[in-house]
This record gives structure tokens, C-alpha cells and sequence, in this order.
């Protein structure tokens, strides 16, 4: 879909997972021991034991953020509670600066791709599919020669697809980014390095894939569209993009300023978690017939974060039951059973955060909430969910779980929801960019 701001429009269907930040960093093998201790220690008998061991890992800091499993792996619905939440703790402890690329370092001759995209993820908390088998594709597993030093983790992502043959794929649908045989995908449905030029910018990748030029016939009227497509680390889960026209600077190669067709708007875009890429199309008034090209294309742009998750834990057998950490409450209403679709009604307020809310109510929509008993076993929310009411500074959502066994009061809803947002700058600029 296509929303038009000014002379700006976005193509968006995005994805995130809010993941966790990580570091390529040196680490000692007796810290790699006492790392897998603890996870071992995380999943054992007692809660005692468990709580000690989360305790322990969160102390040793961020420099374990490599060394932690990935939470998506873990069936113990607990265990997979405890490590992604001693991730998001530690991420949000090391991260100084969120406009700031994980870094990655891979380096070694041989390394079978499957090693360099699980060194991927672990180094950056970023997921990765492999998607060929689905498709059908031989899933060949080659050697790769890799000196990848300190580099922006879509940097090092695109050099090893490109030396496996491979096509990044960021239409996934499942929090993740994908990867396809070169060229295998349809026009339109995938986006990979090709030959148009990136830039790497912070932790964002922008590929700008066209220029195109329009007569319109009926009204005698010229104008130019550049395509671009944004692509960023899946951990950011952005909620928001904005864009201010004024933010916009294009000149040709005779050094004449082009305008926006229409100048003086700016807007705002939600961004829904399906993909983590938009299409952005710069509109712009025709330059001369004589300017060959353009010289500069500069665009400054924010994208708002979600930072510092809260998860909060409601005991279903419980009547009207609420939590609060921090500004954020969580309240669950009505609970239904309507044959085999539960009905849930949950409220969620930000105290204190009225001026700010109209942020916040964007990223209610990507919240994770599933079911999960007494012994960690887990069933997520799987049919949907409405608006059912919204207020200064709250929302309420009816949630719907289908064929969820058992009944209600056997669980506890677990809500996530961001406790704070940021604003990332995303600044890019291409130049020498050829007209038709």
C-alpha cells in the first residue's frame, strides 16, 4: 500500500522482531564456560536455582550478548522467558547509541555459511531464514572465505549472501530476514543488492533501484520519481517514520536546486511489524532537459523505537487482574470462552505520558501477549485481535486464542509492551545518479 505525504510516498510492509543489540567482541573461553553453566543453571529444578542463575548472567554485563542462546530455539516456555529478558536488560544497558549498526566480525577461510549466519545472529540478535528448502531450492551448504572486520551487520549479511550465491530476501512475514537463490524470486515480491548502489548508514541499509521519469499528457505536466528502499537491522522494530520535506535536498549536475512537487508538508507513517524494509518514493519536479544527472540526493528522516520492554504477568484465575512497572499499567478485562475461541479483553495506560501517547498508541498494535502455565509451557496468541476502546492515554484490545487446551484460569497472560521509545536519525545521500 502507498501512503502519500506531500511529495513523499511510502511503500510499507514491514517486520520486526524486537530482538536484542549485540556485539562482535573477543571473549575469553572461561567466560564461554561460565556462560553455558549459568544457561544450564537457568533451566534447572527450582525456582530458587533460576533465579540465582538470571541473576549471575545479568551481572557479567553485555559482553555475553554473543554467548546467550537465541530465545526463538527454546521450547521451555521459562527458560525462554528468563534469556529474553536477560537480553533485553543487557541490550538496553549496553546500547549508548540505537542509531549505532551491530558490529560484526567473522573472519576465516572455509567457514560453512551455516556457521557464518549463526555467527550472524548470535553477534547481533538478528534472525535469519534460510529459505530455500521451502521453496524448493538446493540448500548447498559452501565454504566461504571471510575477512569481515567491525562491519555494519547488513553490510556483512549482504557480502556473505552475495559470496554464497544467495539473495537477501526481506518479505519474510516472520520476524526474520530471509534468503533465496539468486534470482529466484518473481519480480516484486524480493529485493536484494543487485547492481543499484547502497548505502550503509547506521544500522540501515538504503538501495537506490530506480529513477524514472512521466509526461503526463492530459494536463502537459513533467516529473521525476526516485525509488529507494530502506532497509533496517530487524532488532529496531520501528513503529514510525517521519519525513519533512524541508529535510529534502536535490540539485542537478548544472547546479539548479530541484524541488518536491509540493513543498512544505511533512508526514508521519506507521510501520507495522510484517517486514523490516519501506519503499520510499521521492517525487520531485522534472529537472531541466539539459542536467544529465542529478548531483546530490540527500534525505534526513527519523524512525521511532521501541526501548526497554516491560513484560508483565496476569493470572487469568484471577478477576480483573493489573500489573504496573514503571508508567505502564496492564489490565485485563472480560475473558470469554465462545466455543473454542477465547476472548480476551486487555487495557494498556501510560501514566504520565499523555503528549507522548499518540506515539506509543502506534507501537501498541506490535506487542507480543501469548499464554504460558504454571510449568513454562506456552501458547501464543494465534486469531487476531480488535480495538475495542482508546482514551487520552490508554488503549484496550480484545485478543483472541484459538483451540488454546484447558481453560483460562490454568494460565497466565504475558503482555510485552515498550516502556520507552526513541527517535533514530536515518541520513542518507547518493550522488552522481544518472537521468533518464
Amino acid at each position: 500500500m502507498t501512503t502519500r505525504i506531500g511529495p513523499v510516498a511510502f511503500s510499507l510492509v514491514m517486520l520486526g522482531a524486537l530482538a536484542t543489540q549485540g556485539a562482535a567482541q573477543e571473549v575469553s573461553a572461561a567466560l564461554r564456560d561460565r556462560v553455558a553453566q549459568l544457561v544450564e543453571r537457568l533451566g534447572g529444578d527450582g525456582p530458587e536455582t533460576r533465579d540465582e542463575a538470571e541473576q549471575a548472567l545479568t551481572k557479567l554485563g553485555a559482553r555475553i550478548l554473543p554467548l546467550l542462546p537465541d530465545p526463538s530455539e527454546i521450547e521451555e516456555g521459562d527458560l525462554r522467558d528468563r534469556v529474553t529478558r536477560i537480553r533485553a536488560t543487557l541490550s538496553e544497558a549496553g546500547a549508548e547509541n540505537p542509531a549505532e549498526a551491530t558490529r560484526i566480525t567473522i573472519q576465516g577461510d572455509g567457514i560453512r555459511l551455516s556457521e557464518a549466519l549463526r555467527e550472524l545472529q548470535r553477534q547481533s540478535g538478528n534472525r535469519i531464514s534460510d529459505l530455500r528448502e521451502l521453496y524448493g531450492q538446493d540448500a548447498t551448504n559452501p565454504g566461504l572465505d571471510l575477512q569481515i572486520e567491525d562491519r555494519p551487520f547488513l553490510e556483512a549479511f549482504d557480502l556473505i549472501a552475495e559470496q554464497a550465491g544467495l539473495e537477501p530476501i526481506f518479505y519474510t512475514g516472520d520476524g526474520t530476514i530471509g534468503l533465496l537463490t539468486r534470482g529466484a524470486m518473481v519480480e516484486g515480491q524480493g529485493e536484494g543488492a543487485g547492481s543499484a548502489p547502497a548505502i550503509y548508514t547506521g544500522p540501515f541499509r538504503v538501495s537506490l533501484n530506480q529513477v524514472a521519469a512521466q509526461h503526463d499528457l492530459t494536463t502537459g505536466s513533467r516529473s521525476t520519481n526516485a525509488q529507494l528502499m530502506v532497509v533496517w537491522e530487524p532488532r529496531l522494530r520501528p513503529m514510525l517514520m517521519n519525513l519533512d520535506v524541508s529535510n529534502v535536498e536535490i540539485a542537478d549536475d548544472r547546479g539548479q536546486a530541484v524541488q518536491p512537487s509540493v513543498s512544505g508538508e511533512s508526514g508521519t507513517v506507521v510501520l507495522r511489524p510484517e517486514n523490516p524494509t519501506a519503499e520510499l518514493n521521492l517525487n520531485m519536479v522534472s529537472p531541466d532537459r539539459e542536467a544529465r544527472q542529478l548531483d546530490r540526493l540527500k534525505v534526513r528522516a527519523t524512525l521511532t523505537v521501541p526501548s526497554g520492554n516491560e513484560v508483565f504477568r496476569l493470572d487469568l484465575g484471577t478477576p480483573n487482574p493489573s500489573q504496573e512497572r514503571g508508567d505502564v499499567t496492564v489490565s485485563v478485562g472480560r475473558v470469554e470462552v465462545d466455543g473454542f475461541v477465547w476472548k480476551v479483553d486487555v487495557r494498556v495506560t501510560y501514566e504520565g505520558q499523555s503528549e507522548a501517547f499518540e506515539t506509543y498508541r502506534q507501537g501498541l498494535f506490535n506487542n507480543r501477549i501469548w499464554l504460558q502455565r504454571p510449568d513454562g509451557s506456552r501458547f501464543d496468541q494465534n486469531g487476531g485481535f480488535n480495538q475495542i476502546g482508546a482514551a487520552t492515554n490508554s488503549m484496550a484490545f480484545q485478543y483472541l486464542f484459538v483451540d488454546a487446551p484447558g481453560k483460562p484460569s490454568d494460565y497466565q497472560l504475558v503482555y510485552e509492551t515498550p516502556g520507552a521509545v526513541l527517535e533514530v536519525p536515518l541520513e542518507f545521500e547518493f550522488t552522481d545518479i544518472p537521468l533518464p
